[in-house]
């Protein structure tokens, strides 16, 4: 029997919220477009705050679109008796800081040219001069290079040995951490538009770059990082109907396989060889939302019959599915937040109900419950949506997820960590709370490794938080880079090895030959 109506709903939503389906048996519903990004609340409660972007422009970190996760409407799940709910906000990069101009520059340069490095350019001071006791050292420092285009998209960097790897424009470049140099480059023909966000365990790697033709991504280069040369070089095998043109198209790596769906049409290569793998053929009226990769492989589709995402595990080796999970009716897969463990925030198309919820071999692990909290992992842009393991702000271990907590004050007061473990979907430890505010960045045994942001007189640091909930500096940035850490336009964020990474995701055309905005900053002890 279906329960009745739980908890009023948050101030300003609708009064009759649509209860949350149970899963749907069949495979074959019926489904919409996927929209922004979203992730849900909890069972038993009504939802928390209204979403906002956050922080305020000009902040440090810049103007952050965000899914911002709780207090909309208060939802029933019919399976289990209890509420969820959910609050969208839209995905996108972090945004420019107050003092960036969205006037394109004359000209293009691309490439290390407008460059620095470890050591000082002319006129600027080394940041590693002067560097006080417990303080990271600076072991890349690379300036933006001139765009045409105001947004240039640079997608793709990669922590590989003693390099980190950043795509820049039509070229790849690996900066040694050890002098702060450039070790190589990959030319390409045209701009790099598509990269994963992995490589494989030898350092290879695939990005996707222009063709020539308007509004086309159509050609696959496979990258040897270890080696520093590119390898096979093809067009992107065509799939679908009515794909003439490759809009919109992300990426994902597993294994020996990369996933892309884009507008019309999506497929699966082998790393090695560039040659298709066979995925799993779907009904007419039917189309990919996107693949997540990383550990696992996973590949989310729907169809216009039904209003519902059926997320798919495959072998990265056949194509062919280890799991599926049919969903829950008439709720669409928004974003993969890690997939082994699988955990995945569904929406409806009305952004009313949805959730997000671990599974384990194609079933339900657990149903997350988020109270009336608002979560805020920030989620990149996605044209057509089907980056869908595109967000950062969240992380995962086998036993936990931890999600930061947000608002519209949370750069000014500060937020938390929250650990919420999935085999039961209950909230296990919350940290303290910490200003300037927290980002999650990688999980590891109980603990999680997050960014805080610069204030406005300190500069950031990647603390680690444990069950304790105290958060504990491990790598504290030099104060010399506080106003590098904010000439991001938008950034990408790793901890690996030991070492900070931020690397801009998009160029805003503002930089000048002195580097206003910077492309790539590496920071790690020493």
């Amino acid at each position: 029997m279906q329960p009745a109506w739980g908890g009023p709903t948050t101030p300003g939503a609708p009064s009759a919220p649509a209860p949350f389906p149970p899963p749907n048996p069949n495979p074959y519903a019926q489904q919409p477009q996927p929209g922004p990004y979203g992730a849900y609340p909890p069972p038993g409660q009504p939802f928390g705050a209204p979403p906002h972007p956050i922080p305020p422009a000009g902040a440090p970190g810049g103007k952050r679109t965000a899914v911002i996760i709780g207090a909309a409407v208060a939802v029933l799940l019919a399976a289990g008796g209890g509420v969820w709910a959910l609050t969208s906000g839209g995905g996108g990069p972090d945004g420019p800081q107050a003092h960036h101009s969205a006037s394109p520059a004359p000209k293009e340069s691309t490439g290390g040219d407008s460059g620095g490095t470890a050591a000082p350019r002319d006129g600027e001071d080394d940041p590693n001069e002067g560097r006080r006791a417990g303080e990271a050292k600076v072991l890349v420092n690379q300036n933006g290079p001139q765009v045409e285009r105001a947004g240039s998209a640079v997608p793709g960097v990669w922590a590989f040995g003693d390099y980190v790897v950043k795509t820049v424009q039509e070229k790849v470049i690996a900066y040694s951490t050890s002098d702060g140099k450039e070790k190589w480059t990959i030319a390409l023909p045209k701009r790099v538009c598509a990269a994963p966000a992995n490589v494989t365990d030898d350092g290879k790697v695939v990005v996707a770059y222009d063709s020539g033709e308007k509004d086309s991504c159509g050609n696959y280069a496979m990258l040897d990082l270890k080696e520093g040369k590119k390898g096979w070089d093809k067009p992107i095998p065509k799939s679908g109907g009515f794909a003439k043109s490759f809009i919109g198209l992300d990426m994902a790596l597993s294994g020996n396989a990369v996933g892309a769906a884009w507008f019309g049409g999506s497929g699966m290569v082998r790393v090695s060889d560039g040659e298709p793998i066979p995925t799993p053929g779907l009904e007419a009226g039917c189309s990919v939302d996107g693949f997540a990769g990383g550990k696992a492989m996973l590949r989310s589709w729907q169809c216009v019959s039904d209003s519902t995402s059926h997320i798919e595990k495959l072998d990265t080796s056949t194509g062919k599915p280890v799991w599926t999970y049919d969903g829950r009716k008439g709720l669409m897969t928004k974003k993969i937040y890690s997939t082994e463990p699988a955990v995945v925030s569904l929406a409806s198309e009305d952004k009313k109900s949805g959730g997000v919820i671990a599974l384990k071999d194609g079933k339900e692990r657990s149903v997350i419950d988020l109270g009336k909290e608002a979560y805020t992992p920030t989620c990149g842009m996605s044209i057509m949506g089907h980056d869908l393991g595109g967000c950062q702000g969240v992380a995962a271990s086998d036993s936990t997820l931890y999600l930061p907590t947000g608002g519209e004050n949370s750069y000014s007061d500060g937020n938390e960590i929250h650990a919420f473990d999935l085999d039961t979907g209950k909230r296990k430890w919350a940290s303290k709370k910490t200003k300037p505010e927290l980002m999650p960045i990688r999980a590891e045994g109980d603990k999680v490794f997050a960014y805080q942001r610069p204030s406005y007189d300190k500069a950031g640091a990647v603390v680690s938080v444990g069950p304790d909930g105290e958060p504990k500096a491990v790598l504290q940035a030099p104060q010399a880079t506080l106003q590098a850490e904010n000439r991001f336009f938008g950034a990408k964020y790793l901890y690996e090895g030991d070492r900070l990474v931020i690397a801009t995701t998009r160029l805003s055309g503002s930089g000048s030959e002195g580097g206003e905005e910077k492309l790539l900053l590496v920071l790690g002890k020493g």
